[in-house]
């Protein structure tokens, strides 16, 4: 007990306190998500390609039909108004074919939109000679590669592969104030995970401004092309509420969409959009700070006992 304060007057104040740090615990591990560009196909995105023979939106299947080829440079984009804050970046992907020594890659880059000059992060889904794995690669503005596969002796798990005809989702997520860049690949069909890794110390990455697909950079086989269907590219911006040094863009971010007519019914599997709009994190804290209420009342019937 405080010296010379009666213990009646004390039980507000320390319920009070409890309430307080409880409520503090709430404000630190809440975050906003913001999404700044979402399309499901079901009108003209608008991407912007070298090759629209071969790469551009199908109307009737309400996706995106890509056949990516090396030695082509062949690009594909949709510019984003991003400013280098924490992101997820969601898709979902129906390779089709992908010949020996052909890739699909899909990420976040800057104007170059090259494969193995920074700044970039994307995903790959490559036919190589440990079979269909998938990668995770990240250069930074001084060219310095961080990458990852599903191919055992490159990420220490046995070796996962991916499947022609198979729907996937996938999510790229970039943590600024962890210095992470994660991978999550799951099946489309039952959400069930297929693989999964973090690269940690991730720092020194330049201006991006584009969602992009590329064989920029690619020779390895002038005959190989990777075939399919994308559908549902989303962009969250991951803001964590009232952290010191929250990076935040000049303006409000703009929302890029894809076009507002009603989507058509695809042929293959349909492809559900993953979740976007503003979310919590997780509910620990709330449990703390109905855990902290739980024992100011127990305090207080107790010491009128």
């Amino acid at each position: 007990m405080i010296k010379g304060l009666p213990r009646r007057h004390l039980r507000p104040i320390v319920l009070a306190l409890l309430i307080l740090v409880s409520a503090a615990g709430l404000a630190r591990s809440a975050e906003m998500s913001t999404t700044i560009y979402s399309t499901d196909f079901s009108s003209n995105p608008d991407w912007v390609t070298n090759n629209p023979y071969t790469n551009h939106w199908d109307e009737a299947m309400g996706m995106f039909d890509y056949a990516l080829r090396d030695s082509t440079n062949t690009f594909v984009y949709k510019k984003i108004p991003y400013m280098g804050e924490s992101f997820n970046l969601d898709y979902d992907l129906f390779p089709l074919k992908t010949d020996f020594q052909s890739s699909f890659r899909l990420g976040l880059g800057n104007r170059d939109m090259k494969i193995n000059q920074g700044t970039t992060i994307f995903s790959e889904f490559e036919n190589g000679p440990y079979g269909n794995i998938m990668w995770l690669r990240v250069i930074d503005q001084s060219n310095q590669r961080r990458e990852v596969s599903s191919y055992a002796q490159s990420y220490g798990g046995p070796s996962v592969r991916f499947s022609d005809g198979i729907p996937y989702h996938v999510s790229l997520k970039y943590n600024r104030e962890q210095k992470t860049v994660g991978i999550d690949i799951s099946f489309l069909s039952n959400g069930s995970s297929l693989w999964g890794y973090t690269l940690s110390s991730i720092s020194n990455l330049g201006f991006m401004d584009r969602i992009y697909l590329s064989t920029i950079g690619d020779f390895e086989n002038p005959s190989a092309v990777a075939e399919g269907y994308l559908d549902n590219v989303s962009m969250r911006l991951i803001v964590p509420s009232g952290e010191p040094g929250t990076p935040t863009s000049t303006s409000s971010p703009t929302m890029v969409t894809g076009g507002e007519t009603s989507p058509v019914t695809p042929t293959l599997p349909t492809l559900s959009p993953p979740p976007v709009t503003t979310q919590k994190s997780t509910p620990a804290p709330l449990l703390i700070a109905i855990f902290a209420l739980i024992m100011a009342a127990f305090f207080l019937v107790a010491k009128r006992k």
